[in-house]
């Protein structure tokens, strides 16, 4: 028997957690399990708790067999990995409170759930270094991928776009490979791999990146930017791993929810909140996963469907998740027919995404990040509203909603030009993010700053269609409302709005309007609202963003569209009565009438009697 195989074969851990009376006697009743539970709850037979956890299964002593055991960790806002003992928390981590996004940080007050612990800012699982807080291939090899459980699995997951991070790990620079980003460069991550092997921190970059500010920016402020960074970007348990109150601490799923997609609770940047809600402004759950809250579910999360039900695990395995979800695995008949009318050049959440929020303005200056200076402090927390969205073709002439946001970067040291064109981010079309660079600009402080504008795709949240006449006018306009909510910079909050137009002429981002600004000491206007110098500088004037209309053909199809509406209306109050079958067949016909307006009024006649009732 080898030492690996004899040391698994140990159950002192069991020994001492389903000892009711040890546990209440040492203060921890609330890590009393048994076998039983921890098989049901896991849903794994015969599992052991050194087989995740680690440690040493045969030590009765209690430090010894907990030394080298892994644990879920605290992010504290210096950037640091705390302890359970760090913050004197001895409860079980489970979801606490109606605040679902915190949900699962630490309470600091008993008696008031959404009272979280003032030093927490995230939960990683025990997957992750807490050095660097990357997800670790070393760690799962020896838990999660050995070899008589998922080895294959991580295999595949370490070779895949979110395994690898291969898109922030591809950002060297501010401009390089490509132009600036809404999260910055990769400022200490290591090199992209084509297999996941290495973690840890590499200045490669940083030192590119020294060269283009004129500020100082040492391996540990690159070292407390990356940590951040890390935070977000998923590993094993970030998905499969739930824990709730009612199927148990140890609840681990084979599908994934929205929530755990979302960062099940574990605070506003881990996974989708940070791009998804705050970057790109959507939503998909809705409520807390919102920002500003309460944005209104994406139609598909209200009957019940997830995430990874349309973004489905693509030909390379366990991680490889389908970017671009297939609306006609679902809705064949009106995929067919909007493939076929007036609106064929238009993908579907241009007409059913109504509104953005998340960041409204980004600004790059100096400040504090795990609370250290640095000249990379993101002012992002220009939380608000923009409605509608505005459309803009992609580079292969289909329109699509997007968010417009304007950054600045200051205290950089080279003169940019103008891009002269609306860029893509990647050629081979695997994401339709775009951006233009506006170029570089001096103002009294923090030397040059660089401006661009970042033109986020928006698929979500998917909801009833804008009204025709927000998209045929003679130009699209876009107001966005905002609050400045960061705790540096200012002494109090304040608040402000810009307008969006777009026509034949381009893009424009125009009256800039806020309240008064009550600058805290030891700060410049420059650092975090750099735009109040920019008013005038956010223009694109290279694309045409005009949604041509001939007003004839325009008022025919919308005078189609009201007629069509009109019979529906009548069509849906004669449903109660009606057997599945019919409803079934009525939905399919109704969903075709509304994508195509020249095959609607063909078919709803054949289906209504001369009551307007359907046969």
């Amino acid at each position: 028997m080898s030492y690996d195989t004899w040391q698994g074969l140990g159950d002192e851990c069991l020994n001492c957690h389903s000892d009711i009376d040890k546990m209440k006697s040492l203060g921890y009743p609330q890590f009393i399990t048994s076998r039983e539970d921890i098989e049901k709850q896991t849903k794994h037979k015969n599992i052991h708790c050194q087989d995740c956890h680690l440690g040493d299964a045969r030590a009765k002593d209690k430090d010894k067999a907990h030394k080298g055991m892994l644990k879920a960790f605290f992010v504290s806002h210096k950037g640091t990995a705390l302890t359970r003992e760090d913050i004197n928390y001895k409860k079980s981590l489970l979801p606490e409170g109606k605040d679902y996004i915190r949900m699962m940080l630490p309470i600091d007050d008993e008696s008031k759930a959404d009272s979280k612990h003032p030093e927490v800012r995230n939960v990683l699982w025990h997957d992750r270094d807490r050095d660097s807080f990357n997800f670790s291939p070393e760690i799962v090899k020896k838990t999660c991928g050995k070899s008589n459980c998922h080895p294959q699995e991580l295999k595949q997951f370490n070779k895949t776009i979110m395994g690898t991070n291969f898109r922030q790990r591809t950002m060297q620079t501010w401009l390089q490979p490509y132009g600036p980003h809404n999260c910055g460069p990769s400022f200490a991550d290591t090199p992209v791999q084509k297999e996941l092997k290495k973690i840890g921190f590499d200045f490669k970059n940083t030192e590119k990146i020294q060269k283009e500010i004129n500020l100082p920016f040492s391996h540990e402020q690159a070292k407390n930017k990356q940590r951040f960074c890390n935070v977000c970007h998923a590993g094993c348990l970030d998905c499969h791993y739930e824990p709730n109150k009612k199927e148990g601490v140890h609840n681990f799923v084979k599908k994934p929810s929205s929530m755990s997609c979302a960062g099940y609770g574990r605070g506003t940047s881990i996974c989708h909140p940070g791009a998804m809600q705050s970057r790109r402004g959507e939503t998909y759950i809705g409520g807390d996963y919102s920002i500003p809250t309460g944005m209104e579910p994406d139609s598909h999360y209200k009957k019940g469907i997830h995430c990874i039900d349309c973004h489905h695990t693509g030909r390379e395995g366990m991680g490889d998740m389908v970017r671009k979800a297939g609306c006609q695995d679902c809705h064949v008949e009106i995929e067919e027919a909007h493939s076929k009318s007036i609106h064929k050049n238009l993908d579907c959440a241009t007409c059913h995404v109504n509104e953005l929020r998340g960041y409204q303005l980004i600004v790059w200056g100096p400040g504090y990040v795990a609370e250290q200076k640095n000249p990379f402090k993101k002012y992002s927390l220009y939380y608000g509203i923009q409605s509608p969205p505005i459309l803009m073709k992609d580079k292969k002439g289909k329109w699509m909603p997007i968010k417009v946001m304007p950054h600045t970067l200051g205290n950089f040291s080279k003169d940019v030009p103008p891009s002269g064109t609306i860029k893509y981010r990647w050629d081979d079309y695997s994401t339709r993010d775009a951006y233009y660079i506006l170029g570089t600009f001096e103002t009294g402080s923090n030397n040059k700053h660089l401006l661009w504008l970042d033109l986020q795709q928006a698929s979500h949240p998917y909801g009833k269609a804008r009204k025709c006449a927000s998209c045929h006018a003679k130009s699209q306009e876009m107001r966005s409302k905002w609050e400045y909510m960061d705790d540096q910079g200012t002494k109090e909050p304040f608040v402000g709005s810009y307008k969006v137009i777009a026509d034949q002429k381009g893009l424009i981002v125009r009256d800039f309007i806020h309240s008064k600004i009550k600058v805290a000491e030891g700060y410049k206007l420059e650092d975090f609202a750099s735009w109040i110098f920019f008013k005038d500088k956010w223009v694109i004037n290279s694309e045409d963003f005009h949604i041509k209309t001939e007003k004839r053909k325009y008022d025919k199809y919308l005078e189609m569209s009201n007629n069509i509406d009109l019979q529906i209306k009548r069509l849906d109050k004669t449903l109660k009565n009606k057997d599945k079958k019919t409803i079934k067949r009525y939905k399919e016909l109704r969903g075709i009438a509304l994508h195509n307006q020249d095959e609607g009024l063909k078919l709803l006649p054949k289906y209504s009697d001369k009551d307007g009732a359907l046969k």
